[in-house]
């Protein structure tokens, strides 16, 4: 008798739990959502002459990581809003260098900040673009550093102002 008592607590606890889980903890927040793909493809850079795209990649003989990932993306290739965002500014990745752009965007409620490299600018500072709407156009990096390059657009996110891994947030 006390040993099914035992096995009906130890089921009603556990269907409690696994509730409790499926009601509070498996709700994603703004901070753990998915964000919309950067473009069609979704694909990562993989290994090419130049190095992997992958977040926390070796760069320039081992003295520096990429602060990012690689999408593939072929020239003009549409780019979308991974979430709602304001544009915040347009620069350039390389100070030598003033063929290739890049647009500094803003999540509308302030959490998040991310620069995609090697764009084509389509809108003016300010312009508010909700999540997966056209953003940008990608640009041909590959011209820059030749056809032993993937083409490729980069993205970087900062959360709350700090730098942090953006894969998860797509794959």
């Amino acid at each position: 008798m006390i040993k099914n008592l035992r096995i009906k607590y130890i089921v009603i606890v556990s269907a409690l739990a696994y509730l409790f889980y499926r009601l509070f903890g498996s709700k994603k927040t703004a901070d753990m959502s998915r964000f919309f793909a950067v473009n069609s493809t979704n694909k990562l850079r993989e290994c090419d002459a130049f190095g992997c795209g992958h977040f926390g990649a070796s760069r320039s003989g081992g003295t520096r990581t990429h602060k990012g990932i690689d999408f593939v993306a072929t020239e003009n290739q549409s780019i979308y809003a991974p979430f709602e965002c304001k544009i915040i500014r347009y620069g350039q990745p390389y100070a030598d260098d003033s063929k290739y752009k890049l647009v500094e965007i803003e999540s509308t409620d302030g959490v998040y900040k991310a620069k995609i490299m090697y764009i084509k600018a389509l809108y003016s500072v300010g312009k508010v673009v909700k999540r997966g709407e056209l953003l940008v156009n990608a640009d041909n990096i590959s011209k820059k550093y030749g056809a032993s390059m993937t083409n490729h657009v980069h993205f970087e996110l900062y959360k709350n102002g700090i730098l942090v891994n953006p894969t998860n947030y797509f794959v």
